[in-house]
C-alpha cells in the first residue's frame, strides 16, 4: 500500500462548479421523466400486447431518468457538504484552493 500524501488540495470553486453543473443536469433530466412518461402512439397499434410492451419500455425508461436524476442531485449535495466541511476546518486557505495538512 503507498504511504498516504501529507498534504491534500481542494479546489472549493472548480468542486462547487462540478456540484452546480451536476444539479442542474439533474433538474434538466428531471423534466424528461415527465415527457417520456407521456409518450404514446395515436390510436393504437392495433396490437394490445405490443401497445403495452411499448407503454411498459417507456415508463421504465421514465423510471431510469427519474433515479439518474435522484442520485445525481443526491451527489451534487455530498459534493457540497463535502467542500464545506473541508472549507470549514482549520486549513491553509489560500483563495479557493483548501490545503489540509496529513489526514
Amino acid at each position: 500500500m503507498e504511504p498516504m500524501a501529507d498534504v491534500v488540495s481542494i479546489d472549493v470553486a472548480r468542486v462547487r462548479a462540478a456540484a452546480r453543473s451536476l444539479q442542474a443536469s439533474a433538474e434538466g433530466s428531471s423534466g424528461l421523466v415527465w415527457q417520456v412518461g407521456q409518450c404514446r402512439f395515436g390510436n393504437g397499434l392495433g396490437d394490445p400486447g405490443r401497445e403495452r410492451a411499448i407503454r411498459e419500455g417507456y415508463l421504465r425508461l421514465a423510471r431510469a431518468i427519474g433515479a439518474f436524476s435522484t442520485g445525481s442531485s443526491a451527489l451534487a449535495r455530498g459534493l457540497v457538504e463535502t467542500v464545506d466541511a473541508y472549507d470549514g476546518r482549520d486549513t491553509a486557505n489560500a483563495g479557493n484552493v483548501v490545503s489540509l495538512g496529513a489526514l
